[in-house]
């Protein structure tokens, strides 16, 4: 009972540190959310708005300002991103359908593993909300993941497209929306919010800054960088985007070199993560008074703790490592 009291004194310590420094280093992207959502409020007020039917843009842009808990200081930026990409990946539709699932995985785990503890009804529904966080967690991460991959094969294709629009005498603050109609993927989708700020007066500078931030990727970030020093500097384009698209597509091909040879190291780390809930499980359904003797005895806790302190260990130096060599 002690380890367990210990273990919550720990977990509580750990939080009221993690908010400490959360809000530090949120207070200056509060305020600067704050000021862009200000003038993006007056210059929908001031401008007219553009007559075309209700698309997947103007949806995003809905949900940009009403998404749930928007105004909260600490994770309002946060829960607002997470919504937006909901939006993007396309799970708006059948969220609840995957809150419902999501929640059930959660019971289910609660009600398994809390029986088993000295406080049933406790640690029961916080190992349900965790579990079913940590399910949301999980599927959500997949699916961003595999997004982001789709934005990363086409962005070439789309540098591609912008360079022949700008070449052909077309403004790059008109090519977006040129583009965005033969482009098939979520950089269409990308590209027509950028035609969207732009036609309603934001400048280019700003807009490339907000789109950064919903498509977090190091080779888009080299795109914007580059369209806004063009824009305030001035050169030749379509030259530097030529560069830029092939330079992307050496990159994509070091990337998978790189996947082959961490293949092994990937997989072991994987295979170490499945282990710990494997056995546990094991353990649960053919010796459950094992099991029990983890949960309710001080030295079943001790032990507990140090497999999972071990084994989280271990898997951050194999990512660690994996990441200095990718």
């Amino acid at each position: 009972m002690q380890a367990v009291l210990d273990l919550l004194t720990l977990l509580v310590f750990a939080c009221v540190m993690f908010a400490f420094y959360g809000l530090l280093s949120l207070s200056k992207r509060r305020q600067r959310a704050a000021e862009s959502a200000a003038r993006l409020e007056q210059l929908l007020r001031d401008k007219v708005a553009v007559n075309a039917p209700a698309t997947q843009v103007e949806s995003i842009m809905r949900d940009m300002q009403s998404a749930p808990l928007g105004n909260v200081p600490v994770v309002g930026a946060l829960v607002a991103r997470i919504w937006v990409n909901l939006n993007l990946l396309g799970w708006r539709k059948t969220l609840k359908a995957r809150a419902i699932m999501f929640g059930l995985g959660g019971f289910f785990a609660g009600v398994l593993i809390g029986r088993d503890t000295p406080m049933p009804w406790l640690f029961g529904s916080l190992i349900a909300v965790f579990a079913a966080l940590a399910l949301f967690t999980l599927f959500y991460r997949q699916a961003l993941a595999k997004y982001h991959k789709q934005l990363r094969q086409s962005l070439p294709e789309a540098i591609d497209a912008i360079t022949r629009t700008c070449r052909a005498g077309v403004p790059v603050s008109n090519a977006f929306v040129l583009v965005a109609e033969h482009l098939s993927g979520p950089l269409s989708v990308e590209f027509a919010m950028i035609d969207h700020w732009l036609r309603l007066g934001v400048p280019l500078r700003r807009v490339m800054q907000d789109s950064t931030q919903r498509v977090p990727l190091a080779e888009y970030q080299f795109f914007a960088v580059i369209l806004i020093i063009n824009q305030e500097a001035g050169g030749r384009l379509g030259e530097t985007l030529d560069r830029l698209s092939a330079t992307l597509r050496d990159r994509h091909e070091l990337q998978l070199k790189i996947l082959s040879k961490t293949s092994e190291a990937r997989a072991s780390s994987k295979i170490v993560s499945s282990l710990v809930p494997a056995m546990l499980g094991y353990m649960y359904i053919n010796s459950p008074q094992d099991f029990r003797f983890l949960l309710n005895d001080p030295t079943g806790n001790m032990v507990l703790l140090y497999a999972i302190a071990s084994v989280t260990l271990g898997l951050i130096i194999n990512h660690l490592m994996v990441s200095r060599v990718g």
